[in-house]
């Protein structure tokens, strides 16, 4: 009877079986932790754009919606980049896992250090910005994005007059009472102001700027600001009127 290991033996002489060089162990060790940390680190840039989407949305617009507050905290959370979050930290979960060392540890311990790692370097990129850089690029790439997204900067949400939300470039100041805007519809609107309107900084009245208004439509394209807030939120802080210098 033959022995086992003379099968072994012949199975590799017959089959020409030969053992894979160590450089090609080690090339595929060393592209499974680049797709681990590459998973790592898109799970934090959509962590990170979560994050900015999160903070600088005005949450206060759910009287003006018909909608309740968590109503309108439920339409306003970034799904789309939690959901992007959740995938990279499976692909960088299961990349881990394939390391030389990946399977010798527990799957909460993988699942945590995906977790972790994507979390924290997610915050630190939203300490730099990257969050607003990031969905600012994929709004102008991707057409449907703002229809999917809730509702800081969705200009269909600012164009409902009739509702008492008005958004567009401000083309002209005539006084300090009366300037023209015109809406994303490319319509031009006379707003004007009263001692009640309350401006937000960092917001300048002159040609040029994009604002969101609150307030009232009058008549047909004449709207009075209640409140004016720049486009882009940074840090609001309420204050009377402050006319910049011209």
């Amino acid at each position: 009877m033959e022995k086992l290991s003379d099968k072994i033996i012949r199975k590799i002489k017959d089959e020409k079986i030969c053992p894979k060089p160590r450089w090609q162990f080690l090339l595929k060790d060393y592209f499974v932790w680049l797709v681990f940390l590459i998973s790592l680190i898109v799970g934090a840039v959509a962590f990170c754009t979560a994050l900015h989407v999160f903070f600088t949305n005005d949450w206060y617009l759910y009287q003006y919606l018909h909608t309740t507050f968590i109503g309108h905290v439920l339409i306003s959370i970034p799904y789309v980049w939690f959901g992007v979050l959740i995938v990279f930290i499976l692909i960088a979960y299961y990349n881990f896992k394939y390391t030389k060392s990946g399977y010798r540890h527990e799957t909460y311990f993988v699942v945590a250090l995906s977790v972790v790692g994507s979390l924290l370097l997610g915050t630190f990129l939203h300490t730099l910005g990257t969050g607003e850089r990031i969905e600012e690029m994929v709004a102008a790439s991707v057409p449907f994005y703002e229809r999917i997204t809730c509702c800081s900067d969705r200009k269909d949400v600012w164009d409902q007059p009739e509702y008492g939300l008005l958004g567009g470039k401000i083309t002209n100041v005539f006084s300090e009472e009366d300037f023209e805007l015109m809406d994303f519809n490319g319509f031009n609107w006379k707003v004007r102001e009263s001692e009640e309107t309350i401006e937000y900084e960092p917001l300048e009245i002159r040609a040029g700027e994009e604002v969101k208004i609150i307030g009232k439509k009058e008549q047909d394209f004449v709207f009075w600001a209640r409140e004016i807030r720049p486009w882009k939120k940074k840090g609001e802080i309420r204050k009377t009127r402050i006319r910049a210098e011209e």
